[in-house]
């Protein structure tokens, strides 16, 4: 009875370090500073519960090694969450799905060193076919995670409207017609630009810097 319910307890810890994180999209409600420091101190204690309780409830030294893996791992996953929702970017959504991907991976390469431990050719040819696979798959989900969040990216940021695309349009052609002057003319015509058109050109390398 006392080993079931150890058993059920390592289950639990395990099953907390499956189970917490959700990355949130891009353009999810950001965190503040308050509600962060919160969260990371939450997220530590629980932590440390849970591997607290791999020490006591997984039975064997390898499954607690397996056990404490995994809540660590996880740990690292909703760290880079909690970056996300604090300072929403693309770079730390990806780096939220990164670390999942990493988590995946560190995982599938202890599982794979577990299952083929033995020293002989069989056990050692197996071993680096598992471990190739799992290379092969972190190099994938990485790679989709640079997708999504450029995607998130894409999608977090409103088109722009029909006025701005004008008003665009209106400062490249004033730009334009100032490239097409020669020296006096030139830095003329760039001083009678607007400040946002004198910005717009100085920043695309056009024209002279606005004057002084």
């Amino acid at each position: 009875m006392q080993e079931a319910r150890k058993a059920r307890r390592w289950r639990l810890a395990v099953g907390w370090a499956l189970g917490v994180a959700v990355v949130l999209p891009l353009f999810a409600a950001d965190m503040g500073d308050d509600a962060y420091r919160q969260a990371v101190d939450q997220l530590d204690a629980r932590t440390e519960k849970a591997l607290a309780q791999c020490k006591s409830g997984a039975a064997g030294t390898a499954a607690q090694r397996r056990c404490a893996l995994e809540v660590e791992t996880q740990h690292e996953v909703d760290a880079s969450e909690l970056q996300a929702r604090r300072h929403p970017s693309g770079n730390n959504r990806f780096k939220a799905m990164a670390a999942q991907v990493e988590r995946v991976h560190t995982l599938a390469v202890d599982a794979c060193k577990s299952r083929h431990a033995g020293s002989d050719k069989d056990s050692k040819s197996a071993q680096q076919a598992c471990l190739r696979e799992a290379r092969q798959k972190r190099a994938s989900g990485i790679q989709d995670a640079h997708q999504q969040a450029a995607s998130e990216v894409s999608i977090a940021t409103p088109p722009k409207s029909q006025a701005e695309r004008q008003r665009e349009a209106d400062l490249d052609t004033a730009i334009r017609k100032c490239d097409s002057l020669l020296g006096d003319a030139n830095v003329q015509c760039v001083r009678g630009l607007s400040p946002e058109a004198r910005l717009r050109a100085i920043s695309r390398g056009s024209g002279a810097p606005p004057a002084k």
